[in-house]
C-alpha cells in the first residue's frame, strides 16, 4: 500500500506540475526584459529589438509559471542561404530563466513555434544555437550544419536546422 500511495502522490505532483506550464503568443515588447537579462546583459536593451520583430508573419511566445513569464521564443520567416530550403523560418531569442531549465518549458515553447511555422507553410526551421544549447536542439530533431562560428559580441554558435513535414 505504501508504494501505491507514493506513486499516486508522485503522479498527482507531476500532473499539477505540468499543468502550471502555459505557453501563449505575446507582444514583442514582452520579450525585451528576458532578452536583455538572459541573452544580452552586457548590451543596451535597445539591441534586444531585432530586425523582423514587427513583421506581420513573426510570432513571439512566452512561457508562464504561476502568471510570471519565465521563457521566451520568437520565430521569423527568414531564408538561410547555408541551408537553401525555400520557406525557411528562424527561431531566435530562445531563453528560459535558470530555475525552470530542464523542466519542459523550452520544449513547449519550441513546439508552439514549430506548429505556427508549419501552419504558415514552413519547410525548414533553423536557429543559430549557442554552444550550450546544441544538445537541446538535437533532442528536438535538429541537426548541425557546418562548423562553429562567432556572432560578434555574443560568442560561438552552430547553425542547426530541422525539416518540417
Amino acid at each position: 500500500m505504501e508504494n501505491g500511495f507514493r506513486l499516486f502522490t508522485l503522479l498527482g505532483y507531476l500532473d499539477g506540475y505540468f499543468d502550471m506550464i502555459q505557453i501563449q503568443k505575446i507582444d514583442v515588447k514582452d520579450t525585451y526584459d528576458l532578452r536583455h537579462k538572459l541573452l544580452r546583459p552586457h548590451q543596451s536593451i535597445d539591441l534586444c529589438q531585432y530586425p523582423g520583430d514587427l513583421d506581420s508573419h513573426t510570432a513571439h511566445y512566452g512561457a508562464y509559471r504561476s502568471g510570471e513569464i519565465v521563457g521566451i521564443l520568437s520565430i521569423y520567416k527568414v531564408q538561410n542561404m547555408a541551408i537553401d530550403i525555400a520557406e525557411s523560418w528562424q527561431l531566435r531569442a530562445m531563453a528560459t530563466t535558470i530555475d525552470i531549465r530542464g523542466k519542459g518549458y523550452g520544449s513547449k515553447l519550441i513546439h508552439e513555434a514549430e506548429q505556427y511555422a508549419s501552419h504558415q507553410g514552413a519547410r525548414c526551421i533553423w536557429a543559430n544555437s549557442r554552444l550550450n544549447a546544441v544538445g537541446f536542439y538535437e533532442n528536438h530533431g535538429y541537426s548541425s550544419v557546418g562548423s562553429e562560428f562567432i556572432i560578434q559580441d555574443i560568442g560561438p554558435h552552430y547553425l542547426v536546422h530541422k525539416k518540417v513535414t
